[in-house]
């Protein structure tokens, strides 16, 4: 189904929403916010369906690579190491001195990548080195192995190592001059790969890429040691694949992921790591509540397993959004990709936590009143809010656990609700 054939009935019960949101937290509201919130006409009823959630499974992310906002460098020790490639495939050939025409370029001054770095994301008290590789090549394009394998010494660009003072959230990462005008004089690409590695503990930092509004990386040079003369700027660009032009353009900086913590085991519904997973829910509802009845409340209740892998004390938002895809889409993987954010509140858990969780879906039972099933299905997913630059990983029970630990829905609602003022 098409996303903008459903867009109007979203806003047909956005105002709905709030109305439903502030009436449901307290159900015992008589006489608190009786112009806001009207008497409830009927007896709210609550229950308990242990048996409500027909499908739950963790699927992959479709993000793929280049298509985050975010660059990830790590290296943790044996549990994560992860890389950044950066494109420049279009090098300028010739430039405007201060007061002159335009000459070709023969010389390479100050070269030097601009990286914006989430300080917040910074996982490393001690100095940091970064390398830089040349990691051109004419294999696959989405070959994470062929890529890998061209950080090795004779392709070593250069090296920088910075303290964590240094670490701000502008960066200037100086690369070899030699190399930058090398590629300039070869009509080549100058496609950088950069590795974090030389700290004693661990590092990690989370940079923004071309599809983050804070900007991407960008390349300074000088073709002259003149200061009069402006530097030349450049921005990431890929040439190839060039049967598939969507794909050169999110290939312009990606992460690759060369080693991370396990994953979930089997059986285990799984919210980010890398690569990046969701948890795909469908739910068996009875018509009477949906059609006949007005939810009040509606919650959600998992068990979330604790994970120790990386970083349990820190927080992962996880974002609750409803499924769009009709019933011709049958398989979870891809019906978790047809999303939209009109659920329910941002949960904020730790990888390491464990107990009961409740995620509200109030707001998904006022829309599924709008639509039958076969048109908008019964379903959510949960993805984090940072999916695909990110290494943390929040896991649940799923139905194939025991009984008391598998997904149940809470559902309070009544039958009659006054849709006017008095």
């Amino acid at each position: 189904m098409k996303l903008s054939s459903i867009l109007p009935r979203l806003l047909a019960v956005a105002a709905l929403f709030l109305s439903i949101s502030s009436c449901s937290e307290n159900l015992d509201s008589s006489g608190v916010c009786n112009v806001l919130c009207p008497p409830i006409g009927g007896d709210v009823k609550t229950i308990t369906l242990d048996a409500a959630v027909e499908v739950d499974t963790a699927v992959q992310s479709f993000s793929g690579l280049g298509t985050d906002p975010s660059l990830l460098l790590a290296k943790r020790g044996d549990t994560l190491d992860t890389r950044v490639i950066i494109r420049f495939d279009s090098l300028p050939q010739t430039f405007l001195p201060a007061g002159d025409t335009a000459q070709p370029i023969k010389s390479v001054d100050s070269a030097y990548i601009q990286l914006i770095v989430d300080t917040l994301s910074i996982k490393s008290t001690d100095p940091v080195t970064i390398e830089a590789y040349d990691v051109d090549t004419t294999a696959n394009d989405t070959s994470t192995a062929a890529v890998l394998a061209l950080f090795r010494p004779d392709r070593f660009i250069s090296s920088q190592t910075f303290t964590r003072a240094q670490l701000t959230d502008t960066l200037k990462y100086f690369i070899s001059n030699d190399a930058v005008l090398s590629r300039i004089q070869n009509n080549q690409p100058l496609r950088v790969g950069l590795r974090a590695t030389g700290s004693p503990g661990s590092s990690q930092l989370r940079m923004s890429a071309t599809e983050s509004p804070a900007g991407g990386p960008v390349l300074f040079f000088r073709a002259t040691p003149d200061t009069a003369t402006k530097p030349l700027v450049v921005l990431p660009f890929s040439r190839t694949p060039t049967d598939d032009r969507i794909l050169a353009a999110v290939l312009v900086d990606y992460t690759v992921i060369a080693e991370a913590p396990a994953e979930a085991p089997p059986g285990v519904l799984a919210v980010g790591g890398l690569p990046a997973r969701r948890t795909y829910f469908r739910f068996i509802i009875p018509d009477s509540i949906i059609d006949s009845s007005t939810v009040v409340r509606a919650t959600l209740l998992l068990n979330q397993i604790a994970n120790t892998a990386i970083d349990p004390n820190d927080t992962v938002k996880v974002v609750p959004q409803i499924v769009l895809a009709g019933k011709v889409v049958t398989d979870p993987t891809k019906a978790s990709q047809i999303i939209a954010a009109v659920t329910a509140d941002t949960l904020r858990l730790k990888p390491g936590g464990s107990g009961e969780t409740a995620v509200e879906l109030a707001r998904a039972f006022a829309l599924w009143h709008t639509a039958p099933p076969d048109t908008l299905p019964r379903a959510i997913v949960l993805q984090s809010a940072v999916e695909g630059s990110s290494p943390l990983e929040i896991r649940f029970s799923s139905s194939e656990d025991i009984a008391a630990l598998r997904p149940r829905l809470r559902i309070s609602y009544t039958s009659r609700v006054p849709l006017g003022l008095p």
